[in-house]
Parts: C-alpha cells; sequence; structure tokens
C-alpha cells in the first residue's frame, strides 16, 4: 500500500476488459485512484484494475487512460469501473498507470506495482494447482479476497443450508476453525443459497459465527463455485500459506491432524 497526495492507493491486480460502474462517486477534486488485485502471481496473472474512486471533479466528466505497463496498448474511456481486467503474459516488474484528464484540462495520475514470477503451479482447482483467487463480499459486507490470507490456511466450504449433507458436516467444519483460528485457519462458507439471509440465518443460529460466509446470485450456479467447477456439495478445497490447493473433496475427509500440519508449514 502506497500513501500520496492525502489518499491511499492500493497496489494489487486481475482482468481485461470494460464493466460496469458501482459505486463510483464524484469528488470537487480530480482524482486518479487506482488499485489492483492480485499485484504479484506466476505467469499468466491475470489482475483486476479498479478505478471507480477516481473523478474527474467538479468538471464532472473527462477521460482517462490505463497504461498496464507490459507495452500493450493503454484501455482509454470515460467511465470509471470497479474491475478491468489484464493478463499479464511474461515475469517481470511492472508499473501500470492511471491518467484522468477532466473536461476543463485539469489531469491527476496514480499507479499500481504488479510483479509477475516466472513459472510455478497453474492457477486451478486441483490439488497442487494455485488456488483461483478471486473478490466477493461476506454477508457482512466484508470485500473477501482469497489471497489476502496468504500465510494462513484456507478452507473454502461450498454449502447450503438447503443441502441436508451440508447441514450434517457443517459442525465438523466448525469444530476445526474453533480449534485452529488463533493459528490461522481461516474457513469461507460459500452459500448456494437463493437467499443471502438463508445462509446468514443459518449460520448464525448453529453458532458458526465464526466462518466468513460469501453469498453471491446465482443458487446452486454462483460464480464461485462454477470458477472451481464444483459439481456436487457439501466440498471442502484447503489451500496452503503459499496459495496451493492441498485438498479437494468431501469435507469429513478433512482431519485435524491435516490441518495441524500444513499450519505448521512455512510459507
Amino acid at each position: 500500500m502506497k500513501r500520496r497526495a492525502g489518499r491511499i492507493v492500493v497496489l494489487h491486480g486481475v482482468m481485461f476488459g470494460v464493466l460496469a460502474v458501482i459505486g463510483c462517486g464524484h469528488l470537487q477534486l480530480v482524482e486518479a485512484d487506482l488499485r489492483a488485485s492480485p499485484n504479484e502471481g506466476a505467469v499468466p496473472l491475470r489482475v483486476d484494475f479498479d478505478t471507480c474512486r477516481s473523478s474527474y471533479g467538479a468538471a464532472g466528466s473527462g477521460t482517462f487512460a490505463l497504461d498496464f505497463g507490459d507495452g500493450t496498448p493503454p484501455l482509454q474511456g470515460e467511465e470509471f469501473a470497479v474491475s478491468i481486467p489484464h493478463v499479464y503474459e511474461r515475469a517481470g516488474e511492472y508499473r501500470a498507470r492511471l491518467t484522468v484528464i477532466a473536461a476543463d484540462g485539469s489531469a491527476d495520475t496514480a499507479t499500481a506495482a504488479i510483479e509477475v514470477s516466472d513459472g510455478g503451479p497453474a492457477e486451478g482447482s486441483g490439488v497442487g494447482d494455485r488456488a483461483y483467487d478471486f473478490t466477493a463480499v461476506s454477508t457482512e459486507g466484508r470485500e473477501i479476497t482469497l489471497s489476502e490470507f496468504r500465510g494462513g490456511v484456507v478452507l473454502i466450504e461450498f454449502w447450503g443450508s438447503w443441502c441436508t449433507p451440508c447441514k450434517e458436516s457443517m459442525p465438523h467444519i466448525n469444530a476445526l476453525w474453533e480449534t485452529f483460528h488463533e493459528q490461522g485457519l481461516v474457513v469461507l462458507a460459500i452459500s448456494t443459497d437463493t437467499k443471502a439471509e438463508d445462509a446468514a440465518s443459518y449460520l448464525a443460529a448453529n453458532d458458526f459465527g465464526g466462518l466468513i460466509c460469501i453469498w453471491e446470485p446465482g443458487g446452486k450456479k454462483t460464480r464461485i463455485k462454477e470458477l472451481y467447477e464444483v459439481d456436487w456439495i457439501p466440498r471442502s478445497v484447503v489451500v496452503d500459506k503459499n496459495g496451493i490447493v492441498r485438498y479437494n473433496g468431501y469435507p469429513t475427509d478433512v482431519k485435524a491432524d491435516f490441518i495441524e500440519a500444513l499450519l505448521s508449514e512455512s510459507s
């Protein structure tokens, strides 16, 4: 993270294209704000750039140019967006630059550093793969990115409050969290419910409040479930400290000694 000119510019990264604008506000001064997630990883690295906190200030309109720093043509536009995806195909250190020019000629710039390493496991959901990174919002309104938990162990639990086998296995998942959360275990409970309140109320009613509940529209075909190619639930995907998938299967087969061993590994 880099503090500049009285604001915070978060260096992170992922994505390519154009985009829906969600909740972009307007400031009185021209403001360039560039955020990337993730900001490091192995090739090919997909990075999402967020320009939504930028503003044309009092002018109210203008243009922007986003140079990804890797020699590809800059993206130009007028509407700021929450997610602009770009894929870095070669290893190296890059600095993306956002230039905002208001209609009255005033301008501002912001940058984000991207570090792309050579080699490493391919991104995927199988054991040995580098876990697919994703960003979503919890039912408590917190923005969650999988890679932010790097250095700890993450158990991604695909479930639904409508699913009887899920209800049977969830106490086991919660017991693992209760035993190991102080040592760095995080549980992301990816709901397949049709309503967010169904998932949140079920976890609250059963005292599973330590699990981070993530809900997105789509029910049984949510974005993250499709990304991880989950064709049945309940399903547990365990990601180690380095972001590598170490288990993908039935929840009750995730044993305490396995989690303990992963937590003892160096990152």
